[in-house]
């Protein structure tokens, strides 16, 4: 696990070597180091999970020179490619694995690996530059086109380093933030984009010469199996999946939150490893948010060593300004990631297994069967023009009715807007967003929500943050929810089987032996903090700033007499709304980022 910058052009340009590492090393402590030569840069930070050897250090290069490659991630199926291979190796990482796939096969080796990833590998005799991404984008890559120049990097601000002209967000840019919570398949800023998840993009001379998938068709496409042939290999796939990601030269621990997810994981990875598993929850002074009695439960029953974080509100505002700041895009999730990983990282470990996906693709979340419900209630849409006199949460009902009708299987993406089209223009006086879902009306199924449940919320949003927040402390999660061929699996399988009477009905079954009952027999919580009460009180100085600030900046007026209103308890905009406008500012002013028209 580590952080990558480059830059590829037609002529050496100069950049502050040491300052572009600096901006690097949180996510690599272990080692940092560059390479270049006329046209090309590496920059590499490294956190060693794999062969903590400093031989196997980046930039890392092949025995004649002619190959350079910095890699941020993990390949867990790297000893079996390995097996395959004839190479003079002369380290036991993954990264050298990876050179010598990529040596014989190109950009054809990217479908044949198991992983979280992003890459740069660059022929030294073809000037050609190679960059890629791990299929669910778990691994970032930010770009930045140039004037027949390309830079690249794992954060936005290694960029803004870089090109400190890269520090630019237009009014319409905010307008779609503030419709999705995120900039699905790009970021904020002006001139920089992401690399999309599962794509490849071939460089010379700092121009792109071709892009493309790599991603193949679902081999279960088409499958029919019973219910009881599904729970099995369900079962087996989860499994699979934990075991691969125990892989590691390092000590290791779990996130334990006390739901499904984490409690699977624990399950699975307590049984191979008992004692040897360290395990930790988050647990708060207010009782209805705290599940740390079911995470202890669980730990126990699987006799990890367990780890209970106890975070009272003067905890969670002292720790504020360091994870507001370790924030590289802005997001108004993930801080829990943030404060779970700093005590894990300082417990000792540098690696940890998160529960991210299991909802995704085992429909744990409410809006999954709300769909079919939405899709009866379409006739909504013909009083679209009466959704401006509705308050905020009948006008979104409203909204998500009608992009039904529009939109039919691709308006699942609906369910997840943070404010309305309305507000954004009366609220913030801004032009209404321009990202929208595929125009094309797509079918009514669970495996399409999954997916635009991805696209839309987990890609941009609890990945990155995982990503983001996680790696400002030097810690790596793996998530084996994340998991090519168990994602590709729980896709295939039809409607019926995946909806139960119970969310995740599925997953819960081919675990209910493994489970407490105290887990799956009770409501889904999910991993969060006591945002609302905290922002109405101890955070409400903090919140009251920003958003006066942003008020400012935009020029709105209307904010902040509807910001009094939700203090009074009288707004119908929630809390996770106000947060999020908090974290855009805050972002904004760290960042020194100028809003544009």
């Amino acid at each position: 696990m580590c952080g990558l910058a480059g830059h590829n052009s037609t002529k050496q340009k100069t950049f502050a070597h040491a300052a572009i590492l600096a901006q690097l090393a949180h996510r690599g402590p272990d080692a940092q180091a560059h390479w270049g030569e006329e046209g090309i840069a590496l920059y590499h930070s490294r956190l060693s999970i794999i062969d903590t050897d400093e031989r196997a250090n980046q930039p890392f290069q092949d025995h004649s020179g002619r190959y350079v490659l910095v890699f941020n991630g993990e390949i867990y199926n790297f000893q079996q490619l390995k097996a395959g291979l004839s190479y003079p190796w002369q380290t036991q990482s993954d990264t050298e694995v990876l050179l010598a796939l990529l040596i014989q096969k190109g950009a054809e080796a990217l479908s044949l690996l198991e992983g979280m990833f992003a890459l740069a590998f660059y022929d030294r005799q073809e000037q050609s530059l190679l960059l890629a991404r791990d299929r669910f984008g778990k691994k970032p890559l930010y770009v930045h086109h140039g004037e027949h120049s390309l830079s690249f990097a794992s954060e936005v601000r290694v960029l803004m380093r870089m090109h400190p002209y890269l520090n630019r967000v237009s009014t319409q840019q905010v307008s779609n933030w503030l419709f999705w919570q995120t900039i699905p398949g790009g970021t904020l800023l002006e001139g920089i984009e992401e690399l999309a998840p599962g794509s490849y993009a071939c460089v010379k001379a700092g121009q792109l010469l071709s892009q493309g998938s790599y991603v193949p068709e679902n081999p279960y496409a088409g499958i029919s199996v019973s219910r009881d042939e599904a729970l099995k290999e369900v079962k087996n796939k989860v499994t699979a999946a934990v075991e691969k990601r125990l892989v590691s030269d390092v000590p290791f621990a779990a996130f334990l939150s006390g739901g499904v997810d984490s409690s699977i994981i624990t399950a699975i990875a307590g049984q191979r490893l008992g004692k040897d598993l360290h395990t930790f929850t988050v647990s708060f002074d207010e009782s209805d948010f705290s599940e740390h009695h079911i995470a202890a439960e669980v730990a126990k029953r699987y006799q990890s060593q367990h780890h209970e974080i106890r975070l009272n509100p003067q905890d969670f505002l002292d720790l504020l300004p360091e994870g507001l700041a370790a924030t590289d895009h802005p997001s108004g999730d993930g801080l829990n990631t943030y404060v779970v990983s700093k005590h894990t990282q300082a417990a000792g470990f540098k690696m940890a297994l998160s529960g991210i996906g299991g909802d995704e693709w085992f429909l744990g979340y409410p809006y999954f069967r709300r769909m079919s419900d939405w899709q009866k209630r379409s006739w909504l849409s013909k009083g679209a023009r009466l959704q401006s006199f509705l308050p905020f949460d009948k006008r979104k009902g409203m909204e998500i009715a009608s992009a039904v009708s529009k939109f039919g299987g691709n308006a699942y993406a609906f369910q997840r807007l943070l404010f309305d089209q309305t507000s954004i223009e009366d609220l913030f006086h801004l032009d209404k967003p321009t990202l929208f879902p595929s125009a094309e009306k797509g079918p009514f199924s669970q495996a399409v929500y999954s997916q635009q449940e991805w696209q839309y919320y987990t890609q941009p949003v609890l990945l990155r943050d995982s990503d983001q927040y996680s790696m400002a402390v030097g810690l790596e999660l793996r998530a084996p929810f994340m998991d090519a061929d168990l994602v590709d699996y729980a896709l295939a399988l039809s409607d019926d089987l995946k909806l139960g009477t119970r969310p995740k009905d599925l997953l819960i079954s081919a675990f209910a032996s493994e489970l407490p009952r105290s887990v799956y027999d009770r409501q889904k919580q999910g991993f969060t903090l006591p945002w609302e009460h905290w922002i109405k009180n101890e955070l409400r100085g903090f919140c009251q700033s920003r958003i006066m600030n942003f008020s400012d900046r935009l020029d709105t007026p209307d904010l902040l007499p509807e910001w009094n209103r939700f203090l009074q308890g009288k707004s119908k905009i929630s809390w996770s709304r106000w947060w999020s406008v908090v974290a855009l500012e805050d972002w904004m002013e760290r960042n020194s980022i100028d809003v544009i028209s």
